[in-house]
């Protein structure tokens, strides 16, 4: 892995803690540059923190995947800091309210799905674009 991401961009929703933390530091451990995004701005600046202990660099930015304009505006922001977009890792996601079905609410159903599923759709949809501009691949 080492080889493939060094001196690459990487992006990392969800990189707040569990799998994206761990996964963005990974990332800077084998010589990427880590965009950090996710809701929650004290978690995202510990992991911008633990990218940094590690020697790596990076950036944290508070983005709502559900949200076109807050996705467009994390890949804008990646491309400012630092040229390019190289490498996503499309991880943000949320698991609802644990109720029976027949209790859940329309509200936390689209939630999670507008997190979830169209989250995705919204980061693969900039992300490419993105790639695309620098005719380098993904």
């Amino acid at each position: 892995m080492t080889a493939e991401l060094e001196g690459k961009v990487g992006l990392v929703t969800g990189g707040t803690s569990g799998i994206g933390r761990a996964t963005a530091i990974l990332f800077a451990k084998a010589g990427a540059k880590v965009v950090v995004a996710g809701r929650r701005e004290q978690e995202g600046y510990k992991t911008l923190e633990l990218i940094r202990a590690e020697g790596g660099d990076g950036l944290f930015v508070k983005a709502d995947v559900s949200k076109a304009s807050e996705v467009e505006t994390l890949v804008q922001r990646t491309v400012e800091k630092f040229g390019r977009l190289d490498v996503a890792f499309n991880n943000a996601g949320i698991e609802g309210v644990w109720v029976p079905i027949i209790r859940q609410s329309e509200e936390d159903f689209d939630r999670t799905i507008n997190i979830n599923l169209k989250g995705v759709w919204l980061c693969l949809k900039h992300e490419i674009r993105q790639m695309l501009k620098q005719d380098s691949g993904g």
